[in-house]
């Protein structure tokens, strides 16, 4: 699964590496400017999906990234991140995890890549990894609401909304998996 930190005229560079990207991205920054046209950096992902009898290859551009932990813990080695994708074909969205090892800057490590899923596939993934996952995510919706009734039930605020309850709601949660 190829990848590359691209402007959107295609100009390469190896100056930013694709952990730095997902930083930059997680954090709300722009990764950078290309060198050749000024225009912003995009994080971009060339992927065949398997049993795809055509072998058709998909591009996708990272459009948002999570970090799954600010910090490694005191024995964790690698920095995980779940990364939204967008076919530039199509538009249609995915969400693919990655994860570096400590110290690793531009190579994924550790096997692998894991499957590219739909955010239904992961919620549902997520529900089986942590049954608490589904307690927080109702408490988030009922805070989002709460904060839609204190604007007056203003529309057009529902992800400000559901990204403030979510904050305040999770903090620096880690997902447990069930082992």
């Amino acid at each position: 699964m190829p990848s590359r930190i691209c402007c959107p005229q295609g100009h390469a560079t190896r100056k930013v590496s694709m952990r730095d990207a997902a930083v930059s991205i997680a954090e709300n920054r722009a990764i950078g400017a290309c060198e050749k046209c000024a225009k912003p950096l995009q994080y971009q992902i060339d992927h065949v999906h398997s049993g795809d009898p055509s072998g058709k290859q998909h591009t996708y551009r990272v459009t948002r990234a999570v970090r799954l932990r600010t910090r490694p813990a005191k024995n964790q080695t690698y920095d995980p991140f779940l990364l939204f994708l967008r076919e530039t074909e199509t538009g249609a969205e995915q969400i693919l995890p990655v994860f570096w090892m400590q110290g690793e800057t531009s190579a994924q490590r550790g096997g692998p890549f894991s499957p590219v899923l739909t955010l239904d596939e992961w919620k549902t993934l997520f529900r089986r990894m942590d049954a608490n996952f589904s307690e927080l995510e109702e408490r988030i919706r009922l805070r989002a609401y709460e904060l839609y009734e204190q604007r007056g039930r203003a529309d057009g605020h529902a992800l400000e909304d559901w990204l403030q309850a979510q904050a305040e709601l999770s903090g620096d949660r880690d997902l447990r998996v069930a082992a």
